[in-house]
């Protein structure tokens, strides 16, 4: 609605109050007050009204400010409740996950009570063509020493290859340069698992050198053999998925798809000592 409060209106009725102040002052001084307040009062009545109406408009705005603040405040405070439970949550999930990696670390080291065991967090990966390296957040500050096999719940990830004051780097099982002694879990059967370049984009190793008439099959579980020393024995490796005849014709060699997805994998633990067994 278009305000009547137009200049040239309130420029008149503040002269006509005037005219009326001055008349009641006249009157006043002459003693004809009753009819000069008469006057003034009908002069003065639409301006006391107008004056009404434009302090309720103030106030009418005043409150929508204060109101707004008010509903700001009340968003903002529930923006920081949903912030502080959502890192609640995120605490929760961590702790949750820490609880279940410490829980996998007691399993593994009941059931190889000769082992010594550190845990660490995968902090970057360098898959590429020709290798398959981790980086994990202990090095030789930890007593982490090159050779020191890294392994999860589920199997064997690789060994360290390299360490550093507070980081290592890890040669994982598909690496083209990994090497262990191995047995398939069924027969017994010796072998090696090595990596391989033509089977690293595919995530898989091979295990060399069985023998033409060797009992595999498809499904047959792969472990570490414990030759030579190096890696402890019964470590698991991974699963035949394929069994092949070597170029030579001489022998037969398995794909093996490993227990431990070395893509993916956030947290490993790394054997820094063991009991030697045959």
């Amino acid at each position: 609605m278009r305000n009547s409060f137009t200049p040239r209106l309130v420029a008149g009725i503040l002269i006509a109050a005037l005219l009326c102040l001055g008349a009641a002052v006249y009157s006043g001084a002459t003693g004809g007050s009753a009819f000069m307040t008469r006057a003034l009062g009908a002069v003065l009545t639409p301006v006391q009204q107008g004056v009404s109406w434009v302090s309720g408009r103030v106030d009418s705005v005043i409150g929508y400010f204060t109101a707004y603040e008010a509903l700001e405040a009340e968003n903002e405070a529930l923006r920081q409740q949903v912030a502080d439970l959502e890192q609640q949550l995120r605490d929760s999930d961590t702790a949750l996950e820490e609880n279940e990696r410490l829980r996998e670390l007691v399993d593994i080291a009941q059931r190889n009570r000769d082992f010594e065991y550190d845990l660490a967090e995968v902090i970057s990966r360098n898959p590429g063509e020709w290798s398959s390296v981790l980086s994990i957040d202990k090095g030789e500050g930890a007593g982490i020493e090159t050779g020191d096999l890294v392994i999860t719940a589920e199997g064997m990830v690789g060994y360290i290859s390299a360490v550093g004051a507070n980081y290592s780097e890890v040669t994982t099982v598909l690496d083209p340069e990994m090497q262990a002694g191995a047995l398939l879990t069924r027969t017994r059967e010796t072998a090696i698992a090595e990596g391989d370049y033509s089977l690293l984009g595919e995530g898989r190793l091979r295990l060399s050198y069985l023998s033409k008439d060797a009992d595999v099959v498809i499904g047959d579980t792969v472990e570490t053999s414990g030759r030579g020393g190096v890696f402890p024995k019964g470590i698991m490796i991974g699963t035949v998925e394929s069994i092949l005849v070597e170029e030579d014709g001489m022998s037969n060699y398995a794909v093996i798809r490993p227990f431990v997805d070395v893509e993916t994998v956030t947290h490993v633990f790394i054997i820094k000592d063991f009991t030697i067994t045959e």
